[in-house]
């Protein structure tokens, strides 16, 4: 039979480990360049996998490091998905460390869901990242109950680091225009930034907090998502609008298929948030698929600028006021997305770095051209803002003074 990870036991070593951390205490030089590397993998998920083995080797030595599921057939296997759920991800939480995932079951997720073992993943985007990984999985594999529970400590001092580095990024937005916020957007959105999905899907979800109370932003190839699109806007239960956000060029195909795919959930709004640069205005194929289909209503957004210049016009804030609160909710909803720091701490940096150029700009009769392109559009079409019910409306709720998201 497999091995029944104790979860009481487990609990009580990821304290000790903490409790290691913590100190002064000298640990192992290669674990700790291990935890450094794992954190900077391109995905995310090896991070909260290299702590559940680890976690699961300190607590029982006999365990299998390469297993993912309590395999049958193998006495040593053991359910890394359940130790990472049950123990792991509430730690993370209540002890402030990072795993580079927020969601319940970071394990319920590529590639690791579909694999019974570490060593039969095949299907990455990086080879080398894996290759890396199975090399460190197998070091583990060698380790005691005591050598596991050092190395634990060692990801853990890491850990704690990388989310007080989190925790200390801020941006600062007073006095930036809209004219600046627009070149600090378009500069953190520019087509090779690392992230790049993240980041939009982001800012649409930081947009729309603008006018919305209750927006809710799912976690990247999530794939226990029911909804169609990215991000939603919710009237209690109801999604009254879901967003679907592309870095690429799409087709009027894409438009009418997400268009389906809204009447089919029941969702009245669809909106397609599209920036890209050879991306051309599907706007009269919405109207066409509106005409089809009745509802739900479709509109089509063909850049950051358009969807940041409309959040910023419907916005019920002085305008200097939507600039900050909107220069906030972006910061937390990157933290939300799970970024890394260093992109983080790039939007702090956009931020600045635009302020600075528009004080730098000459005096005199020329003014700046402002680009006004985004409000016409969207004030032709309110839908961003809809004020026939409560779907435009804003209240108190769980927002600050400031009209910001609590972080």
């Amino acid at each position: 039979m497999p091995i029944s990870i104790d979860y009481q036991a487990a609990e009580q070593v990821l304290l000790d480990a903490l409790a290691i951390a913590s100190s002064d205490r000298r640990l192992p030089v290669e674990w700790r360049s291990h935890a450094r590397t794992v954190f900077a993998l391109e995905s995310k998920t090896w991070t909260p996998a290299f702590a559940t083995m680890l976690l699961a080797k300190a607590t029982d030595s006999r365990v299998d490091t390469m297993s993912l599921k309590a395999e049958s057939g193998n006495p040593y296997a053991y359910s890394a998905r359940s130790l990472c759920h049950k123990i792991l991800v509430p730690a993370a939480v209540n002890h402030n460390f990072s795993i580079r995932n927020k969601g319940p079951e970071p394990l319920n997720n590529q590639p690791f869901f579909r694999y019974d073992r570490i060593d039969k993943i095949d299907r990455v985007r990086k080879p080398v990242d894996r290759e890396y990984f199975f090399d460190v999985v197998e070091q583990a594999n060698k380790l005691s109950a005591d050598q596991a529970l050092d190395a634990l400590a060692a990801f853990l001092r890491e850990a704690l680091a990388v989310a007080a580095a989190t925790r200390s990024v801020s941006v600062k937005a007073g006095g930036l225009t809209a004219h600046g916020a627009k070149i600090a957007v378009e500069d953190f959105l520019r087509d090779d930034a690392p992230d790049r999905p993240r980041r939009l899907q982001a800012f649409a979800a930081a947009c729309l907090d603008l006018i919305h109370q209750d927006v809710k932003s799912r976690r990247i190839n999530d794939p226990s998502a029911h909804v169609p699109g990215d991000v939603q806007v919710l009237l209690g239960k109801v999604v009254a609008m879901s967003m679907e956000v592309k870095g690429k060029t799409v087709k009027a195909t894409d438009l009418t298929t997400f268009a389906d795919e809204c009447k089919e959930a029941g969702v009245e709004r669809a909106v397609m948030f599209v920036d890209a640069p050879q991306q051309v205005d599907l706007n009269l194929d919405a109207a066409v698929i509106m005409q089809r289909l009745q509802t739900p209503q479709v509109v089509f957004i063909s850049s950051a600028a358009e969807l940041l210049s409309g959040s910023l016009l419907w916005a019920p804030l002085p305008l200097e006021k939507a600039i900050e609160a909107f220069s906030k909710n972006f910061l937390d909803r990157l933290l939300e997305i799970e970024v890394t720091v260093p992109t983080l701490e790039e939007w702090g940096r956009a931020a600045t770095v635009a302020q600075a150029r528009l004080k730098g700009l000459p005096s005199g009769p020329k003014r700046p051209r402002v680009d006004t392109d985004g409000y016409a559009s969207l004030a032709k079409r309110s839908m961003l803002s809809t004020t026939d019910g409560e779907l435009g409306k804003k209240s108190n709720g769980p927002r600050s003074a400031d009209g910001s998201r609590p972080r």
